[in-house]
């Protein structure tokens, strides 16, 4: 068990300081920068946030759901279940080093989307980059006093469900490794 508003707490700083960084890091790169790709097959530093858009606006719409149908909750403790660590734990960077390599599913790929005719425009990528940040924080902000133990989040695989503080601390840690990623593309140039 851990205090659910100090474990909150520090998914909130953490939101706050991944929009910052990105804000301050990329938005106002040039367009060629930020659509250059380091590989043929790797993403750009505008399709890597593309990728982070769909899976927050996934996790979000998810989370959402679950909190309005979570109970009211008067305590102060959560955890997180074993699947919720492991999820978390393989998808945060360490020490700034993405630790293990994990396949895209096709659905959030943006190179596979882009093959449907997908186009993205970097302005927007950019404004649902941002909004999603702080709607996740207004969730983390409702979450306070809700059981984020009981119900559960659906996730990109169909048959795997996490609890709230399971899926608020995935997105968080998924998104961290993805602008970490967007980094290394910049630093790559």
């Amino acid at each position: 068990m851990m205090i659910q508003s100090e474990y909150l707490s520090d998914l909130r700083h953490k939101a706050r300081e991944i929009r910052n960084d990105a804000q301050k890091s990329f938005y106002f790169l040039e367009v060629e920068d930020l659509r250059r790709r380091p590989a043929p097959n790797k993403w750009s530093i505008i399709e890597v946030f593309a990728h982070i858009n769909i899976v927050q606006a996934f996790y979000i719409k998810n989370i959402s759901s679950a909190l309005e149908n979570a109970n009211n909750y008067e305590g102060d403790e959560t955890k997180l279940t074993w699947l919720g660590k492991k999820f978390i734990s393989g998808m945060a960077p360490k020490d700034g080093i993405i630790k293990w390599k994990i396949k895209t599913f096709k659905k959030a790929d943006p190179i596979a989307r882009a093959k449907k005719g997908i186009i993205l425009n970097e302005v927007i990528v950019f404004r649902d980059f941002v909004n999603d940040i702080e709607e996740l924080e207004e969730l983390i902000i409702k979450a306070y006093d809700k059981d984020l133990i009981t119900e559960k989040v659906s996730t990109l695989v169909p048959i795997l469900k996490l609890n709230i503080a399971d899926a608020l601390g995935f997105c968080l840690a998924h998104t961290e490794r993805h602008v970490l990623q967007a980094r290394n593309i910049l630093g790559e140039d």
